[in-house]
């Protein structure tokens, strides 16, 4: 539904968290900010992990804070996308429904094979953890599904490109 926070631009965070949250305080709104910059940060150490990260095409199209806000955050984007690191796919419209359509998740997977690999599902109110190798099966299975699915990461950028170009001539 939105672009993950450790992709987001400072102007596209401050519009997600004033439209889910009404009542919250600059000061707690500019807090959250802060730790989605500090989170950001994991790409700039020498060894950042490997990120793969599916966009379903409607995160691209939907207006968040207005076309400059969305030009910005899609620039953003482009500019991270560093296979094989940083891999940023979409997903495009005509794959009609996917297994991503359910609701996002990550999956959190670690060099150690002692280490379990983790889903998370972020939710209004908090976060769910899964660890169980069934469900965490299932969402590895989706994930490897929706990948197929997506776009290759050159086609990606060109259609987050000409989403831009849209929301630049609207601007």
């Amino acid at each position: 539904m939105l672009v993950p926070g450790l992709l987001q631009t400072v102007e596209y965070a401050t519009e997600v968290i004033r439209s889910v949250d009404k009542d919250v305080t600059e000061e707690e709104r500019d807090s959250y900010i802060e730790v989605r910059k500090a989170r950001q940060e994991i790409f700039t150490r020498d060894n950042p992990p490997q990120y793969v990260c599916l966009l379903d095409e409607a995160v691209l199209r939907r207006e968040v804070g207005g076309p400059a806000v969305m030009v910005a955050q899609l620039d953003k984007i482009l500019e991270m996308n560093n296979p094989p690191k940083l891999t940023i796919q979409v997903v495009p419209f005509s794959q009609g429904w996917h297994a991503g359509a359910d609701g996002a998740f990550n999956i959190y997977s670690y060099p150690d094979p002692m280490d379990l690999d983790v889903v998370n599902l972020d939710y209004l109110d908090g976060a769910l953890y899964l660890e169980e190798d069934q469900p965490v099966g299932r969402y590895q299975l989706a994930f490897d599904e929706l990948r197929a699915t997506a776009l290759a990461s050159r086609q990606s950028m060109e259609l987050i490109s000409a989403v831009k170009r849209e929301f630049m001539n609207r601007a």
